[in-house]
């Protein structure tokens, strides 16, 4: 029978902390220092919208929401939302831009609703927080051809 002596039992306490402060906390370090970029968080968005409009408001500007409070926002745009049955598919970033504090985004994706299926073009426009975290503030209907928003 082999007795532990409170050294090596702090030993093996060091060597575990040592492996978590080596392996793991670097990688939260680099998580903290890599905030989404606008076009990640518009690929962010259609994972939440619009069947979760409370991380979807989460991810949005006043503006965006038409100087509706954020519950308000919620409480008005669900019931829309599923009358239509509007659903995203999986968007490709055709264009990313940033510029200081604000960003362009152009996304073609496929929408569907009862009304029927597209693809569209959209043009999202986000701006930067304070905290660094990049906020939907408009969605536009991008028309290529004509290089116009709708």
């Amino acid at each position: 029978m082999k007795f532990h002596s409170h050294i090596e039992c702090g030993l093996q306490w060091v060597k575990i902390l040592s492996f978590v402060m080596v392996f793991c906390w670097p990688g939260q370090i680099l998580a903290q220092q890599a905030p989404l970029t606008p076009g990640d968080v518009v690929q962010l968005w259609l994972t939440v919208y619009p069947d979760n409009l409370e991380r979807a408001a989460n991810m949005t500007t006043l503006n965006f929401r038409q100087g509706i409070p954020r519950q308000d926002w919620i409480d008005g745009q669900g019931p829309i939302l599923q009358g239509l049955k509007m659903k995203y598919g999986r968007g490709r970033i055709l264009y990313e831009d940033i510029q200081g504090n604000e960003a362009r985004v152009i996304l073609r994706v496929p929408i569907s609703s009862w009304m029927g299926s597209a693809v569209k073009d959209e043009l999202y426009s986000l701006v930067k927080g304070e905290e660094g975290l990049w906020f939907i503030d408009r969605v536009d209907e991008y028309v290529p051809n004509n290089n116009q928003m709708r």
